[in-house]
């Protein structure tokens, strides 16, 4: 089974502050590197434009940077014409950093609709990631937001085709997401229960958390009642669990391999 550790990498919950990026980043790549694994880092363009150092080791590290809007907008609340303008500045940000152009896009807060896929289709993106098919959390956390939530609960489980060379790759969930929520909740017996589950029902599997999830947010109820310790815990725990079951790989390899598959059973026709 591939699974991908996808993370949203943020300024500090409620504080703004970017002890994430200082703090919680370094934590998180110390877990990665003991395993050796490569993620996928969704990044607003604000923050590339600001500490171009950081996401360029990030990229020499072997890990994927992915855009995540410009400065974190949730983009079912923008017109037609702020959409495209901010995908557009994203877009000249990514490549004038990294010297081409970005293939992933994770829409803030799931914010994603086909007006905007349609947009990064025409910007030459290989893949969206921002729908949580059969999750039920999302509409506790976003309860105005039923529209959203409900076209992204009815979609496919797995990697689908939204057109020609362009892929979506959802997040896995089983009722509740595989979301660093998930891992703050959940003791150790239920995760491995919970991990075990989502194996059996998905291909592969996507996981995805907050670059703040790694440190202390005094200011949030959620961390005060289910502490970033025990989230960095059960972290290191699922890492453990499914690597003797799986291989991890970055989601633009994910769908790159899935795309040469595909061409090789064309040929074969």
């Amino acid at each position: 089974m591939d699974i991908s550790l996808t993370f949203d990498v943020e300024r500090d919950l409620h504080s703004n502050d970017i002890k994430s990026l200082n703090i919680g980043i370094p934590r998180l790549l110390n877990i990665l590197n003991k395993h050796n694994v490569k993620a996928t880092f969704f990044v607003p363009a604000k923050l590339l434009e600001e500490f171009p150092r950081l996401f360029k080791d990030l990229r020499k590290k072997g890990h994927e940077i992915a855009l995540h809007g410009y400065d974190h907008e949730r983009f079912d609340d923008l017109s037609l014409k702020e959409k495209e303008v901010r995908i557009k500045k994203s877009v000249e940000i990514y490549k004038k950093l990294f010297k081409h152009g970005p293939a992933g896009f994770r829409a803030p807060q799931m914010s994603i609709e086909r007006e905007t896929l349609k947009i990064l289709k025409k910007n030459n993106f290989l893949y969206d990631s921002s729908y949580t098919p059969f999750d039920f959390l999302q509409l506790l956390f976003f309860p105005k937001k039923f529209k959203i939530w409900f076209e992204s609960f009815l979609k496919p489980r797995k990697i689908f085709k939204l057109e020609n060379n362009f892929y979506e790759v959802p997040l896995s969930s089983l009722f509740i997401p595989l979301t660093s929520m998930t891992l703050r909740i959940l003791g150790p017996v239920l995760l491995r229960i919970y991990l075990a589950l989502l194996k059996l029902t998905n291909q592969n599997l996507t996981f995805f958390a907050h670059s703040w999830d790694f440190i202390e947010t005094p200011q949030s109820r959620i961390d005060r009642h289910f502490g970033h310790e025990r989230f960095i815990l059960n972290f290191k725990r699922m890492i453990e669990i499914l690597y003797k079951k799986g291989k991890y790989i970055t989601i633009e390899k994910l769908v790159q391999e899935k795309l040469s598959i595909t061409l090789k059973s064309l040929k074969k026709l």
